[in-house]
């Protein structure tokens, strides 16, 4: 088993540590989450050296992780345990480039459908079948992503009623269509003084 969590990167220093294909996709998947990426490698692919990233053309070496909340080992195998080694002394975590390679996270497949956010894995098993299963998670998750914004707009003015137990009120309202919750949410607007706005929050 493992803990599934949300990372949030914005601003923060992530090393990645290696030149090739993988160090490439990891650096713009990292970079398209707002963190300040530096790539380290003695040599790179063009990819990574026209990719506007803060490259360091230089073997593996821990200092360079002074000051980063994240690495991700992209480089050979033997390279990649001695930055989870290092990393894991400083407390930092550190992303798999494989199985094996002593690194406490790994990245999931994830995407986004409106507010929901799916992430799914194989365990390594197969990661081909990632993308097949994320397309159909997506498509399961289509019917909540249209009424989770009804659903926070109902909670919001249920819970900013004042000597009222919210709890009773939510409970089943996630298995209400969104037609009932387009209702109840416009009485709650107006008990609250909201009047004539309607249907789904902007």
């Amino acid at each position: 088993m493992a803990l599934c969590v949300q990372l949030f990167l914005e601003g923060a220093r992530v090393l990645v540590v290696g030149g090739g294909r993988l160090a490439a996709r990891r650096a713009r998947q990292l970079r398209g989450e707002g963190a300040r990426v530096t790539v380290l490698s003695p040599s790179f692919l063009p990819e990574l050296e026209a990719g506007g990233f803060d490259l360091i053309r230089a073997p593996y070496s821990p200092d360079y992780l002074e000051g980063c909340l994240l690495a991700a080992a992209a480089a050979a195998p033997e390279v990649n345990r001695r930055l989870a080694r290092d990393a894991a002394a400083r407390g930092i975590l550190t992303l798999a480039a494989a199985p094996g390679e002593g690194a406490a996270a790994r990245v999931m497949k994830a995407g986004q459908e409106g507010v929901v956010t799916i992430a799914c894995a194989t365990g390594g098993a197969f990661p081909a079948a990632n993308g097949q299963l994320l397309a159909d998670l997506r498509r399961a998750a289509v019917p909540w992503a249209e009424k989770l914004p009804l659903l926070g707009e109902i909670r919001r003015l249920l819970l900013a009623q004042e000597g009222r137990d919210a709890g009773p009120l939510l409970r089943g309202l996630a298995e209400k269509p969104a037609g009932e919750l387009e209702a109840l949410l416009h009485s709650l607007r107006e008990a609250a003084g909201q009047g004539g706005k309607s249907g789904r929050p902007a």
